[in-house]
């Protein structure tokens, strides 16, 4: 079997997703699928609209044969971090033949070309970043214009929108660990990642912005949520239902007085060990907190020139979640060997799983209730971090408290009913 790998969010999963598996499928002749896709938080420092297994339903449901969670330690950071972490799991599964992943570029050579020119930076284009950093932009701004000047402004154009940046570092990841892997990119349809526009490939933002506005208008939900009809790779009712009985809309509020308590009762000087805190940052990130009237408000009290949204708001998730920089530097070490968790599967997905286990080099995770007997010290650390996500998640955004659903929730197994453990 011919195993196609893609890593993903599908927060929620939609059109170009469905378009992107099946132009892959049909262009490397792959026979199954398997998605790395991130847990409760996404790459953006947002916890996800639904929870991991909600969401591997529903890409079960429209073409992807096994599901397998992106730990929080590689989800929830930089695109470097997250692509690498991904790669790096792909890698050490053994059965991955293809990795696909979609660009706003479309075509592979180019970047491909990109991509070798930032892992190993040339002294020209090093000094051409130096001088852009030393004027106060913000390092994927000083990089974008750095090769510009190196390069020209077509290469420049290829850092400018979130889907390229991300498959540059999905090339570079492969670079770096030689793999073995064949990659393609397909041209991502539609919408732009943060577009409203009304198309038939809603972007993940306005899929999430015309569930949020339904739930804030009951009054006229019905004809909201009318934009979904057909604009979606399966049931509209199928993620209309699931996220209008679970989701709590009042959970940034609930994130944002758990950070107060966590931020403002210790010193500051505990806010440097944060990934990503630097320059003083820890200071702005206090005061911020301690006027904000919303989670929104706290995210605009600390962003600058310098220091993107995206970036603030990673600060805060690994805050709440406690990661440390010492703790993240050893889990991206090329020398640490993670875990695959499994999150759901279809007859198809077994077959890979199986495959996993045979041609593998990592624990493969089932129930966590028997993870223990599996895990290193440091892959049961890395685990705790998932796990402490799932809780959160539960707690700030969905109606109904599961206590540690990670060790209660078996893999959901499509088309069969989703079981639960409940000892």
């Amino acid at each position: 079997m011919k195993i196609l790998g893609i890593i993903a969010e599908y927060n929620p999963f939609h059109m170009g997703h469905a378009w992107q598996i099946e132009s892959s499928k049909k262009e490397s002749q792959c026979d199954g699928v398997m998605v790395l896709m991130s847990g409760s938080l996404t790459q953006r420092g947002d916890f996800a609209i639904l929870n991991k297994w909600q969401r591997a339903r529903l890409a079960l449901s429209a073409g992807v044969d096994l599901v397998c969670e992106l730990p929080f330690c590689y989800s929830c950071q930089s695109a470097e971090a997250f692509a690498y972490g991904g790669v790096k799991i792909l890698n050490a599964t053994g059965v991955i033949d293809v990795l696909s992943f979609g660009s706003e570029f479309g075509h592979l050579q180019p970047l491909t070309n990109l991509a070798e020119i930032l892992v190993h930076e040339p002294v020209e284009f090093k000094t051409f970043l130096k001088q852009e950093l030393s004027s106060g932009v913000s390092f994927p701004r000083a990089r974008e214009l750095a090769i510009r000047s190196y390069l020209g402004h077509e290469a420049g154009n290829l850092l400018k929108t979130p889907n390229n940046i991300l498959a540059l570092e999905y090339l570079k990841a492969l670079y770096k660990t030689q793999s073995t892997i064949d990659t393609m990119t397909v041209k991502r349809q539609g919408a732009d990642y943060h577009s409203l526009l009304p198309s038939k490939y809603l972007s993940a933002t306005g899929i999430r912005n015309i569930l949020k506005d339904a739930l804030a208008h009951p009054d006229s939900a019905t004809a909201v949520l009318k934009a979904l009809d057909n604009k979606l790779p399966y049931s509209s009712d199928d993620l209309i239902v699931p996220f209008t009985k679970n989701y709590n809309p009042r959970g940034d509020d609930y994130f944002l007085n758990a950070l107060r308590l966590q931020i403002l009762s210790k010193d500051v000087h505990h806010l440097k060990n944060t990934p990503y805190v630097s320059e003083g940052l820890e200071h702005k990130i206090r005061d911020a907190l301690k006027t904000a009237t919303n989670l929104d408000e706290c995210v605009n009290g600390i962003i600058s020139k310098r220091i993107p949204q995206t970036r603030v708001r990673r600060i805060l998730s690994n805050r709440l979640l406690e990661l440390d920089k010492v703790t993240l530097t050893h889990f991206q070490a090329d020398s640490f060997v993670p875990y695959l968790r499994v999150l759901g599967f279809n007859e198809k997905g077994q077959t890979i799983l199986k495959a996993i286990k045979d041609q593998g080099q990592l624990p493969i995770l089932t129930s966590l209730k028997k993870s223990r007997f599996l895990l290193t010290p440091s892959q049961n650390k890395m685990l705790y971090y998932d796990c402490r996500a799932t809780d959160f998640h539960n707690q700030f955004y969905e109606a109904g408290y599961c206590y540690h659903r990670d060790y209660r929730q078996s893999p959901i197994q499509y088309p069969n009913h989703e079981s639960q453990r409940n000892k």
